[in-house]
């Protein structure tokens, strides 16, 4: 097969599940900046591969301004240039935003999310499930904690709270011998059934492959290919799923006089920003929790300022562990985000205790002229896909609801606390974190719970009917006629929701609008088989004179794919 004959270039990790259930025929190749690194997502790995996230091997693909340095945030978090990229790491948090949390979204991209099978579809492929359908460790602790915070948020108790409801997570990673994949090998796995009888494609994966422009207009006769550049043809499609800012790098490097992308892309930088809170509370503060090993329990709570309506949310996490050496492996794997939970260091003295982690996450407003992302006036690096400048400042609407959102936070864990919320002990840990942290009475100072780095990045290629925006409502970059945009660039606002499942829908809805579903129909005089390539099998009686001819069904936005 050559380069020609692709019907998708995958530059980067994503599209290609719904593409190839709808049609095992075509063919795509995966390109990917790096080697195999991990074989599985790391909690699934023996217990010393969790220092892997402590210093993973992240590379920064941009020159950082040194406004940012000097900020409060410091810097912004890199990519990690491996195959499978950050889905390595990713934490098990997923939830699905409502309409009312899209603030500023173009109106194509709320209905897609409104359809019924957006966030059922996706959450089908990531495998999400409640805390409290888990099973264990998540139970009596799961069961009491979500008790608390339901009337707690209903009452006003917690500070500007809307909603709170248990943890909803991409459980795979927390089935006990059913570990996480990584879903590429899972369909090249597939895809050679199909090849082997004569149904489908293989799917290729190109590793070590970073992408540096995508060439147009270069001229006729056009000049023979270099070593490493391939000449594709208009029918392919070229997917762009490295993450906001390789993407933007990439179309700014290549398309600068596409005044779509000259005008928009990287104008906008939003994200999180993050606080990370302990605290602990005696056992007797809960009933009957399981004495001989550890019990989780998980809740999602959702507010918003009042007046800027920016949103935040808290990703609570309480751990009851009896034995913390004997526990440790199912606190490693069963945990929904390693980086926000009870530390080895927080958990031993604790076996009286229940720790609670919260990672509290709040949106970075838009419209604010001073974060962008951009190519510089002179060359800062002669690699072009990390030759931008990226700057990202907080603004005074930042700055207050990082205030409501902290305040927040105290309130949840009070509340979680019960009867014992005047006796909880709060963790403090010094910076930089070369001391150890103890447990006292006083509630940390905001210095030290506030967290350097912003994450999620999101905004940087809007998308939109309008000029002021480089991408329309089907993916594709204007001006352009084969490539189209996947992931949190295209997002106006980020909102504070966890952005992994809603860009997972919105990557299978792209696969949808480009993919028309493969159908075999087999006749006989009164009957009708139709086999879709998922393998179902309808039979349908028809009128004698009836004539049905055997071709490709549409790709339609109402097609359905369960």
């Amino acid at each position: 097969m050559s380069v020609p004959d692709l019907d998708f270039i995958v530059i980067g990790s994503g599209f290609i599940e719904q593409t190839l259930k709808r049609d095992p025929r075509k063919k795509i190749l995966c390109l990917e900046r790096g080697d195999f690194s991990l074989p599985d997502h790391f909690q699934n790995l023996p217990l010393p591969f969790k220092y892997t996230l402590v210093n993973p091997s992240v590379t920064f693909p941009f020159a950082l301004s040194k406004q940012t340095y000097e900020s409060d945030i410091k810097f912004v978090h890199g990519s990690y240039p491996f195959f499978g990229g950050r889905s390595t790491f990713w934490s098990a948090w997923s939830p699905s935003p409502t309409a009312a949390l899209m603030r500023n979204w173009p109106t194509s991209l709320v209905t897609t999310a409104q359809n019924p099978r957006f966030f059922k579809n996706a959450s089908k492929l990531l495998r999400v499930t409640k805390a409290t359908d888990i099973g264990p460790p998540y139970g009596k602790l799961q069961c009491q904690i979500d008790q608390r915070l339901q009337p707690a948020v209903a009452g006003g108790d917690i500070l500007s709270a809307l909603e709170v409801y248990p943890a909803p997570y991409g459980s795979r990673t927390h089935c006990k011998n059913d570990n996480y994949s990584f879903h590429q090998i899972l369909y090249a796995r597939e895809q050679q059934k199909h090849v082997q009888a004569g149904t489908g494609a293989p799917l290729l994966f190109a590793t070590k492959t970073a992408v540096q422009y995508l060439g147009v207009d270069v001229g006729f006769p056009p000049p023979s290919p270099s070593i490493g550049d391939e000449v594709v043809s208009n029918s392919t499609k070229v997917i762009l799923c490295a993450g906001a800012f390789p993407n933007t790098t990439l179309l700014l490097n290549s398309f600068r006089d596409n005044k779509y992308v000259a005008g928009s892309a990287g104008k906008e930088v939003t994200g999180h920003f993050v606080t990370h809170v302990a605290a602990r509370v005696k056992r007797s503060a809960f009933s009957d929790l399981n004495q001989e090993s550890i019990e989780i329990g998980a809740e999602y709570l959702a507010g918003q300022h009042p007046t800027s309506h920016l949103q935040y949310h808290i990703q609570i996490t309480a751990v009851a562990s009896p034995d913390p050496k004997q526990d440790a492996e199912d606190a490693a794997r069963f945990c929904p985000d390693l980086a926000c939970t009870a530390s080895e260091e927080q958990l031993h003295g604790s076996e009286d205790y229940v720790i609670f982690a919260c990672a509290t996450l709040g949106e970075l407003s838009e419209n604010n002229r001073n974060s962008f992302f951009r190519l510089p006036n002179q060359p800062l690096s002669g690699d072009p896909t990390s030759n931008c400048v990226l700057q990202v400042m907080l603004d005074k609407k930042d700055y207050e609801l990082w205030d409501q959102m902290d305040a927040a936070t105290v309130d949840a864990i009070r509340a979680v606390a019960g009867n014992e919320k005047h006796q909880v002990e709060w963790w403090h840990q010094p910076k930089p974190r070369d001391k150890p942290g103890v447990w006292r009475r006083e509630i940390p100072d905001r210095e030290t719970i506030r967290v350097e780095g912003i994450v999620h990045e999101a905004s940087l290629l809007p998308l939109g009917d309008g000029d002021e925006c480089c991408i329309d409502r089907n993916y594709k970059v204007k001006g352009v006629s084969n490539v189209y945009v996947a992931g949190a660039a295209i997002f106006p606002t980020c909102g504070s929701w966890n952005p992994g499942l809603t860009i997972c829908g919105f990557a299978q809805d792209l696969a949808r609008k480009l993919t028309a579903r493969h159908v075999v129909r087999k006749f006989n005089r009164n009957t009708v088989t139709i086999i879709d390539s998922e393998e179902r099998q309808f039979s349908i009686d028809r009128p004698q004179s009836q004539i049905v001819r055997d071709r490709n069904a549409l790709a339609s936005d109402s097609d359905e794919d369960d």
